[in-house]
């Protein structure tokens, strides 16, 4: 009896050492530290968010019984991890081990072994999309190539842009009718089937302007397709682009009436506005090492009438070139790019060794193609100068036209691009001019970037005048070179022949060449190193002069704002000049 009595009594004693210490060991904070070897990069990132063990909250007490219970489940969290990159059959390693205080340190050894290949990869597409080149090159070009591992988030990404392509070219019906991945563990390889129904495609159906101060003409014109055209996104998104920087509008919004596609599947296009303020004034100062201190005013008339027409007028005062100008312009068939415009300037420019007053009326036909614009114009100009000693008044009726070209990634911080201006003029005595002449012109830029950090900028200018008066030829029918976008280092446009008096003249031919290196040693900052070359003649065999310098320039949201120093070798004394520009380098 007694024996019984010390049996009961130890085991109660044993029992509740044993529940003590469960409540001890419940109660303590697991510290669990996992390794995963054998992968890396994306799939151990992977690995590491799909593991639950390697993301417990740092704000809660763990009993050790779900510690043991989590590292069960790594194995298996492990090969789900790893599946969309094409590992079907790995082998995980797991040992877990505990420490002093709690302690736990979980280790996995992953073996990839090799991956699912692809065996078959079928994509057809059905519908009216069977035949469209940008779906079936979108498919040719697909990452997914038999023989290659299959990773799953290609094959997503490939069905997400196809059904992307197809909606921005007008599918709105698109679905997929299959898409199936049979992943065939045993022989490691992956049969894809996906069919694609396009469904029909829509076009572009009726345009409705709603509210507009403008005639609807003028704003069907700036839409670049036609009813009847295949729908695409990116014309409708380049409509509305075209629409907001016409400047009559502070608001505007394109959309697709889905609701109202008729039974040829043609859709209706909305267009909503909301009118900009019809007058805009203009106010600024500013400083240019060419002109001097100027002051500047306009008044803009966003839209004159109902059809667009425009005006704008601006007066500069300025130091060394003052001039006031008036221009209309009319919107062409595509009014984006192209227009007709009425100008007419007076101007006023004074330096060491010209004074000339000029009166401008001018009229011009510009048309744009791609990265071309084409311009014809006529002149009519009386000019009023003197060189030196001289002293006299030219009228010239002056026809004429140009091409630019430009190419460029960005508009503001170029990286790469080029420009090329060409233009060709004349006059005739026999057709309201006072001299007869022709004059051509040229000239190219390039910005290339050497690395990420260096550019090489170059420029080449060449002119050349025929004409067997030049000494009626009035100062803007001439070449002059110097200044700040000519030869630095020399003032503006004081390169060139001179009178007896010293005064410089001008020449019939022209040529300037550029060189310069820059440095981004700053987000926003550059420096540079250049040298320029260049000069007007009489004729085209004469000297060049010569300049060197260095520059610091801002990248501002408007354009390069340039400070150089530039030294005028071919100069007595070789002085150096300080040139301040603002404006794209291009």
């Amino acid at each position: 009896m007694k024996l019984a009595k010390f049996c009961f009594a130890k085991s109660l004693t044993v029992a509740f050492l044993l529940c003590l210490s469960l409540s001890v060991q419940a109660n303590s904070e697991a510290d669990v530290s996992v390794q995963v070897n054998g992968v890396s990069g994306k799939l151990l990132n992977n690995v590491r968010a799909y593991l639950q063990i390697a993301n417990l909250e740092t704000d809660r007490n763990y009993r050790n019984y779900q510690v043991r219970y989590l590292h069960r489940q790594a194995p298996r969290e492990i090969k789900k991890a790893l599946e969309p990159f094409g590992y079907y059959n790995v082998d995980v390693n797991s040992e877990l081990q505990s420490s002093a205080n709690n302690r736990w340190q979980a280790v996995y050894n992953i073996t990839l072994n090799q991956p699912v290949t692809i065996n078959e990869n079928q994509w057809t597409i059905d519908g009216e999309g069977r035949d469209d080149p940008q779906l079936k090159q979108l498919i040719k070009k697909s990452a997914l190539t038999a023989g290659d591992a299959f990773v799953h988030s290609n094959y997503e990404s490939q069905k997400s842009a196809l059904m992307s392509r197809a909606i921005q070219r007008g599918y709105h019906q698109a679905s997929f009718d299959q898409s199936q991945v049979t992943i065939d563990t045993d022989n490691n390889s992956a049969d894809i089937q996906v069919r694609f129904d396009s469904g029909p495609r829509f076009r572009f159906g009726e345009l409705t302007i709603v509210d507009s101060h403008l005639n609807q003409d003028l704003l069907e014109r700036y839409a670049r397709f036609n009813r009847g055209d295949p729908y695409l996104t990116s014309e409708l998104s380049r409509f509305q682009v075209d629409l907001g920087n016409s400047e009559y509008f502070e608001q505007v919004q394109v959309s697709s009436d889905w609701q109202r596609a008729d039974e040829n599947n043609q859709v209706p296009v909305r267009v909503e506005t909301e009118a900009n303020e019809q007058t805009h004034y203009r106010y600024g100062i500013g400083y240019g090492t060419d002109t001097g201190a100027r002051i500047t005013a306009g008044i803009d008339r966003r839209w004159v009438n109902d059809r667009g027409h425009q005006f704008r007028s601006t007066v500069q005062l300025a130091q060394y070139e003052s001039r006031a100008t008036a221009i209309y312009n009319i919107p062409g068939e595509k009014p984006q790019t192209d227009y007709y415009q009425l100008r007419a300037e007076l101007g006023n420019k004074e330096n060491d060794s010209l004074d000339t007053r000029t009166y401008r009326l001018k009229a011009l036909d510009v048309y744009s193609y791609r990265s071309w614009q084409r311009e014809y114009n006529l002149s009519w100009l009386r000019e009023d100068y003197s060189f030196g000693e001289q002293r006299d008044v030219s009228k010239v009726l002056i026809p004429g036209m140009e091409w630019r070209y430009i190419s460029a990634n960005d508009r503001v911080n170029i990286t790469n691009g080029w420009r090329l201006n060409l233009g060709l003029k004349g006059a005739a005595d026999e057709l309201l001019s006072d001299v007869d002449v022709l004059s051509g012109y040229a000239e190219l830029k390039s910005v290339w970037s050497l690395t990420n950090r260096w550019r090489l900028l170059t420029r080449a200018e060449i002119g050349a005048t025929y004409t067997d008066r030049f000494a009626e030829l009035p100062p803007s029918l001439r070449f002059f070179a110097g200044g700040d976008n000519s030869v630095r280092g020399y003032a503006y446009e004081q390169l060139g022949p001179e009178d007896d008096t010293g005064a410089v003249i001008g020449g019939q031919y022209l040529a300037v060449a550029s060189a310069e290196v820059d440095y981004r040693f700053a987000e926003s900052w550059r420096v540079a190193l250049f040298t320029d070359v260049g000069n007007s003649m009489i004729e085209p065999n004469k000297a060049l002069k010569q300049s060197v310098g260095f520059g610091i320039r801002w990248i501002s949201p408007v354009g390069s704002i340039r400070l150089d120093l530039a030294q005028a070798i071919d100069e007595p004394g070789n002085p150096w000049r300080l040139h301040f520009t603002l404006g794209p380098d291009l």
